[in-house]
């Protein structure tokens, strides 16, 4: 047997690397013998106790006379922190100069050999005791407690002391790195006012700012439930309150963030997956997504819960496909497979479910009117189903081919787009979305399309008195529509000559916004929740934009949720009936006195002043506001109010009107009116309002004439 006896270190004094084996006691051993043993150890023979132990293949080599001639290699597998042998089970192979030498418990190292063996079980535990102790070490400090003892005088160049004691850590400033606020009170989104449900902003969003906007996060800083799930991150670029000093302890945890792998995603034990990060890259909980996983049949993938994610998650953020492949640990071949037949998938068995004229009914239509829409132009008697219309855009790359390129440009737009059409019930859900239409293609000619054969879906969903709301880009299809038997309401446009909105057209016009809007919130959703669609879409993934539009709608109606009567549409309802066919005095005197052009009527007033503390004192009041569209523009707002007090405040406001194209209406006011109010009534009071985005007040240079 090869012995090398330098490694008797190895055995002596360690009976627990030696209860399974068989040895001897070094004091059997002989004086002589223990003196080959110091001179393979390089220890003293004093060094060595007489009740260590010695295994007994080293022993009955001492008793041999091989031990007398050259160091002689054997138990060269053992593990150097317990001493025992890894020869038959699993090791780990640790270099000399590895960092990790200097963390492990070393009790036996192996002189002679270049490597040393660590066995699997003390590896494990080095790992799980270097996890604690990094976790530890993240956790924030507490502040130190201010001594009550005098201390000594500062010497030069030490960090300065707040009166309390604490010592102040200093800074410095990072031009190119921005940061939140470092407060726990309030969410990290500038003007959000929840203060109930604050989170901790998940690691990897705030590896995933700085690596794409430079923007850190705190430790400190909370998020609440809602922006949490919205997916904005974004907008904390716009915030008012964003900093670029940052303290050593700030720069170190953006290295530490920096250091941090990107996690590779594993959604087969999805069920064990944080919340937060099943929604941030599907937009869906994890009780959703298993809904959606259990809803589909079959998938031709062996980790088929892998493959649904990596779909969503190209919807959802609209990340390169080779940064997806990376994170699900998937080639770029087998990625555009995945997404070819769970796109396919999708379209037949989920789809057809949720969105197109056969998945309701006429009557499902009539009990999604809410009641401001059914009051304003249905009747309780006979309801109508009342569908509102719209399209959206799709932006483009440009093409070499021609003729696509040719009905692909919007010459409104200036730039490449199609035009995916939506039909929405009053409640926010998607009856069907069309298209995709090109860019030439006017929202009139879209839907004369869609109605012009007898026997097209809509025409059997949709039944004669059936109500649209509509855009004035569909002016040029309501004789078609009419001549069929639906009833349309749309914004009002210009009488030729005129360049306002008489009285009677502006509130008919608030009519329409008033039940329009909802239209607006769909579109919003698809760009705000699916980022796909709000990048450029490449043009080769044209060809299946509109099933990833139909999907993503498809998703929407089911796990959206939907728009709910408002709780003042009572009161709301009452004040159309009341104000629909009043007429604006205050409009008519202001033109016939052409109180535009005077000035001397009007004595000028600092919203600061105290003349307007106990506002409102004058009855009237003027205001001009510049057009935020065209330069040159000024809009004249008049606002007339009730000199003594009234319990209703709104009340209080007698009329108003104002020179833009819809400032003549009685039901309800224009934005520039509502600007005033809002200044004079609330904002001027707030000590800590500033405006949106001023960060980027002084960002271009400005010439001087």
């Amino acid at each position: 047997m090869n012995i090398d006896l330098s490694l008797l270190d190895t055995d002596l004094n360690r009976n627990d690397a030696l209860h399974k084996l068989r040895c001897s006691h070094a004091k059997t051993a002989a004086a002589f013998h223990l003196f080959f043993v110091c001179s393979f150890t390089h220890e003293p023979s004093t060094m060595i106790p007489r009740d260590a132990n010695i295994c007994h293949p080293c022993y009955e080599l001492l008793n041999s006379e091989e031990a007398n001639g050259d160091r002689l290699f054997g138990h060269t597998m053992v593990c150097i922190t317990c001493g025992r042998s890894i020869r038959s089970v699993q090791r780990h192979a640790v270099e000399r100069t590895d960092l990790i030498m200097q963390d492990l418990p070393v009790s036996h190292p192996a002189i002679h050999q270049v490597a040393n063996y660590v066995c699997h079980p003390c590896w494990i535990r080095h790992q799980r005791q270097s996890n604690q102790d990094e976790n530890q070490s993240t956790l924030p400090r507490p502040e130190p407690v201010p001594q009550a003892e005098t201390e000594p005088e500062p010497q030069a160049g030490s960090q300065p002391e707040t009166a309390s004691g604490l010592v102040l850590e200093s800074e410095i400033n990072l031009p190119n790195y921005k940061r939140a606020a470092n407060t726990s009170s309030h969410c990290v989104f500038h003007g959000c006012t929840n203060e109930q449900q604050l989170h901790v902003v998940p690691t990897f969003i705030k590896k995933m700012l700085i690596a794409t906007f430079n923007f850190y996060i705190p430790r400190s800083t909370r998020v609440c439930e809602v922006h949490l799930n919205l997916n904005v991150w974004h907008l904390l670029l716009e915030n008012n309150n964003i900093f670029s000093n940052f303290t050593a302890t700030q720069i170190e945890d953006i290295v530490s963030l920096a250091k941090l792998e990107l996690p590779t995603f594993n959604f087969e034990r999805v069920s064990e997956m944080q919340n937060v990060l099943c929604h941030y890259w599907t937009g869906l909980t994890i009780v959703n997504f298993l809904n959606l996983f259990n809803g589909l049949p079959a998938l031709p993938f062996k980790r088929s819960k892998n493959a649904l994610a990596l779909y969503l998650a190209k919807l959802r953020t609209g990340e390169s496909d080779r940064r997806l492949a990376t994170l699900f640990s998937v080639s770029r071949p087998t990625l555009t497979a995945i997404f070819k037949k769970i796109r396919e998938c999708l379209m037949n068995v989920f789809v057809p479910n949720y969105i197109g004229p056969n998945h309701l009914s006429h009557l499902d239509i009539v009990n999604r009117n809410l009641s401001i829409p059914n009051a304003l132009f249905g009747s309780d008697n006979n309801r109508p189903a009342i569908a509102i219309f719209d399209g959206t855009y799709v932006f483009l790359q440009k093409s070499s081919n021609y003729l696509f390129q040719k009905k692909t440009y919007s010459l409104h737009k200036y730039d490449n787009l199609v035009k995916p059409f939506v039909i929405v019930s009053c409640d926010g859900h998607i009856i069907d979305v069309v298209g995709p239409y090109a860019a030439t293609q006017t929202d009139a000619e879209i839907i004369n399309h869609l109605f012009i054969d007898e026997e097209s879906q809509y025409r059997q969903l949709f039944q004669p008195n059936d109500i649209f709301i509509l855009d004035r880009g569909f002016r040029d299809a309501i004789p078609h529509l009419q001549s069929i038997g639906y009833q349309i309401h749309k914004p009002e446009s210009l009488d030729p000559g005129e360049t306002q909105l008489n009285t009677e057209q502006a509130n008919k016009t608030r009519k329409v916004t008033l039940c329009r809007w909802v239209v607006e919130v769909v579109n919003g959703r698809f760009k705000r929740d699916f980022k796909l669609f709000r990048q450029r879409f490449f043009n080769l993934a044209a060809c299946h934009l509109i099933d990833d539009f139909k999907i993503a709608a498809a998703l929407i109606n089911k796990y959206h949720m939907l728009i709910e009567d408002s709780p003042n549409s009572g009161e709301i309802i009452e004040r159309v009936a009341r104000l629909m066919d009043q007429p604006n005095h205050l409009g008519s005197f202001v033109r016939a006195n052409n109180l535009n052009r005077q000035r001397s009527m009007f004595v000028r007033v600092d919203g600061n002043l105290p003349q307007l503390e106990s506002f409102p004192i004058p009855q009237l009041l003027r205001g001009r506001i510049k057009s935020r569209h065209i330069g040159q523009r000024i809009y004249y707002v008049y606002i007339l109010y009730e000199t003594e007090p009234i319990n209703n405040h709104i009340d209080n406001i007698i009329s108003h009107y104002c020179s833009c194209i819809v400032g003549n209406r009685t039901l309800g006011c224009c934005c520039h009116v509502m600007t005033v109010i809002w200044y004079l009534g609330w904002a001027r009071h707030q000590n800590t309002l500033s405006s949106p985005a001023s960060f980027l007040d002084h960002v271009l240079i400005t010439l001087t004439e």
